[in-house]
């Protein structure tokens, strides 16, 4: 079997297809979109920005749990024309340019995921999923604001004043949105981290040949700092780099979609003077406060047919690698319990299978993903300095950054959980192991029990208690 996933099977189809209005057109409500008409379902995505201003030229790092799910939606073809595979990681100190060591992602257990790990930018991503959903027959409109959402009608007011009615609703409007905000009962600005992500671009004409070893094998450089680091990857078929400059967050404000406005060079301190000199050419930077959001409890709205997905449900930290992983995670689970639909009733317990399978899931990701920002950032001296020995020492011995140490092992060991992970399979399972269970104990009942409508019992007891008084 190749690294990439290969399914040649078409998906099973609904046989109750139903209407799902999807609030958010950016990357978790499209691929939610996608995977709704794989199975047969009628999928409406409203975005209130317009179609240019969804996306950004940000870049994105695709893990392998991600690529896998596009790959079974016959999106590998595109993939590969506008993204860029990836083996290497580089590891280095911010302060001093050091190199600490480089890690080359394990062929064998790339092909037991069966994805692969792959660069490219946000709005590349963007349109890729836009062209898919659009040729599958979802209805997007942007431009397209919702303003209010009752849950159990279900319907949806928009700002024009028109409302509009589906079958479910899914909130994929981010974790300032009006979904997250219904079912919270409140808006959820999240616990500043005191770290901040400063996220650019930089052209290849720029970096002449400051840059050339990360051309040779699309390596993703990381910096390590005291309370800061630097994350450097290729993108746009290597004519650009993505920069991501993580560091104190003293303003604790800034969001994704926010104007450009940030100078990188005039904020980062204390790093190399190679560093600093590519720093200095870098564009205006989005700046991001990073916050740590409430972990709901539920996903879905009381009894309700609304429910989160993507950063609505689950907000993570930007720029990290699982966080549009997660969203896309989600559709395809979403859409795989949604493929059994056979009558109305399911639907609820469809909504909260759904939260059962992708909470505690996507719970470890997220620790593990703001454990990796931390790591990356350590404020402390002394633990930053037994980390970089570890790395220098594996270095020296020929190994993997993330080989050999016992803690090294257990972060690769998690890793390789994560990477390897099927959530479209782990939805099959729930339903061979519970929902079909369900729905034959629902059949058993029923057959048990006497139709209130039923008259042939009361008939042939009537004709038999007839035909005796004949007799006698």
């Amino acid at each position: 079997m190749s690294s990439e996933s290969c399914r040649s099977n078409p998906p099973l189809q609904t046989a109750l297809p139903i209407n799902f209005l999807i609030i958010g057109g950016g990357i978790a409500g499209l691929s939610c979109a996608i995977a709704l008409r794989r199975v047969g379902h009628h999928a409406v995505v409203l975005e209130r920005k317009r179609k240019a201003d969804v996306s950004s030229h940000s870049g994105i790092r695709l893990p392998p749990n991600c690529t896998k799910i596009l790959y079974h939606w016959g999106l590998r073809g595109i993939l590969m024309q506008k993204a860029m595979i990836t083996h290497t990681l580089l590891f280095s100190r911010y302060e001093s340019g050091e190199f600490l060591g480089t890690h080359i992602w394990d062929e064998g257990m790339l092909k037991e995921t069966r994805g692969q790990f792959m660069l490219t930018t946000h709005a590349e991503l963007h349109e890729v999923l836009y062209d898919a959903a659009i040729a599958l027959g979802a209805d997007i409109r942007y431009g397209t604001e919702v303003e209010e959402i009752d849950p159990d009608s279900p319907t949806v007011k928009l700002a024009s004043g028109e409302v509009l009615s589906g079958d479910v609703l899914v909130g994929a409007d981010g974790e300032f949105g009006v979904s997250r905000a219904l079912v919270l009962e409140g808006r959820d600005d999240g616990t500043p981290t005191g770290l901040a992500l400063y996220d650019t671009t930089i052209s290849q004409d720029e970096l002449l040949e400051r840059a050339n070893f990360l051309y040779e094998d699309n390596g993703i450089i990381v910096a390590f700092g005291l309370g800061r680091a630097i994350v450097v990857y290729p993108i746009q078929d290597k004519k650009e780099l993505a920069f991501q400059w993580y560091g104190p967050d003293e303003e604790a404000i800034g969001r994704y979609g926010d104007q450009a406005s940030a100078d990188i060079h005039s904020v980062a301190n204390a790093v190399h003077k190679d560093l600093r000199a590519v720093m200095s050419r870098v564009r205006k930077a989005v700046r991001v406060s990073i916050r740590d959001h409430e972990d709901l409890e539920d996903w879905v709205a009381g009894d309700s047919r609304l429910v989160l997905i993507g950063e609505a449900a689950h907000p993570f930290p930007p720029g990290t690698i699982q966080a549009s992983a997660m969203a896309i995670e989600d559709g395809a689970v979403l859409a795989k319990l949604f493929s059994h639909l056979s009558e109305e009733r399911q639907i609820e317990s469809f909504l909260y299978a759904f939260q059962e399978l992708r909470q505690s899931r996507v719970r470890q990701v997220r620790e593990q993903e703001f454990g990796g920002v931390f790591y990356m950032t350590l404020p402390d001296a002394d633990a930053a300095a037994q980390r970089d020995k570890g790395l220098r020492e594996k270095a020296a011995a020929g190994l993997n950054a993330l080989d050999g140490s016992e803690e090294a092992s257990r972060v690769w060991e998690e890793m390789e959980v994560i990477f390897g992970y099927d959530c479209e399979d782990q939805a099959d399972d729930w339903w061979l192991k519970w929902g079909m269970l369900r729905e034959r104990a629902l059949s058993v009942d029923q057959a048990a029990a006497p139709s209130l409508l039923d008259f042939s019992k009361m008939i042939t007891q009537v004709s038999s208690t007839v035909i005796d008084e004949e007799n006698q």
